[in-house]
């Protein structure tokens, strides 16, 4: 006996028998796939005829499958699947391979060393050289809407607005700790804030703060007296106010290192270093997205 080798007709016909048994006869088959009558007639005969076998029986008593019917149903609806399955994984790599990949991040991400974002990039180059990647800053925000809409492929954030369609996944975390201009005048009511308890009549210290509010960040700030002097988009911005002497503020560890101030001193608190959670966020069907995949396993391993 010959191999068995499926054609493009067989699965076309497979496709119509599955139908022909999902809707339990030819005629309801017909009418809800909306094909014709002798078509799906057609299809099936022709089905039996290359198979060898009868696949059901049809007439005045109804329609029912054959045992040998019953063993190929099986197996065309496993084939269909896995045919489903590779066709949906040869679609992700064709638009993987190449095209554009969006990658989007907060403030200073991208220079914090545990974050990995570098090293993940690089990866990304090496496993697809001829897709696109576009590294893009936006505020926190808006950045996971621009993953709900589609606008970015991926990205990293500070502050998870937990939108139904993402998947949000804990990261890496960022040290946070109080700086203050070592020329301010408001240097020694600062270490005074530190050094003593207050109460109601304690004079308040002026303090930078950051543009979005994350928990841990609000419990600090309500733990001491202090008062928002000014207000920063960016780590940078709150920077400036800083070294211009306006007030304190909270400071990623690794962004003042990178600057490396000789202006800045550190207000050393028992609440310090703040520890602040970034989160990993992209679209839950686009989870098994081979570039998605790949993105994932690196930054998990930083």
């Amino acid at each position: 006996m010959s191999r068995f080798a499926v054609s493009n007709f067989d699965i076309k016909q497979l496709r119509t028998f599955l139908a022909v048994v999902e809707y339990g006869g030819v005629l309801a088959a017909a009418y809800r796939t909306g094909s014709s009558l002798s078509s799906v007639s057609r299809d099936l005969s022709a089905l039996e005829t290359r198979l060898g076998i009868e696949l059901c029986r049809r007439g005045r008593s109804g329609f029912a499958l054959t045992p040998q019917g019953e063993d190929v149903h099986s197996a065309a609806t496993q084939l269909l699947s896995d045919l489903h399955s590779f066709e949906q994984r040869i679609q992700s790599t064709r638009q993987t391979l190449g095209g554009t990949f969006s990658l989007g991040v907060i403030d200073n991400v991208i220079t914090n060393p545990q974050a990995g974002v570098v090293d993940a990039l690089s990866e990304m180059h090496r496993l697809f050289p001829d897709m696109l990647i576009n590294v893009s800053v936006h505020t926190v925000s808006l950045i996971d809407v621009q993953v709900r809409e589609r606008k970015l492929d991926f990205a990293i954030t500070g502050q998870p607005e937990k939108l139904e369609p993402l998947i949000y996944e804990p990261a890496f975390v960022e040290e946070q700790r109080l700086y203050m201009s070592r020329h301010s005048p408001h240097l020694e009511a600062a270490h005074d804030m530190v050094r003593s308890s207050w109460g109601s009549e304690t004079p308040t210290v002026p303090y930078i703060s950051r543009a979005y509010r994350t928990d841990v960040f609000s419990s600090f700030e309500h733990k001491y007296p202090l008062h928002v002097a000014a207000r920063g988009s960016t780590l940078e911005s709150v920077l400036a106010s800083v070294l211009a002497g306006v007030g304190c503020a909270l400071l990623p560890s690794h962004f003042v290192e990178r600057v490396g101030s000789g202006d800045l001193i550190e207000i050393v608190t028992p609440d310090t270093p703040v520890i602040a959670q970034f989160h990993l966020v992209y679209r839950r069907d686009a989870a098994d997205k081979r570039v998605i995949s790949a993105l994932l396993t690196r930054l998990r391993k930083t």
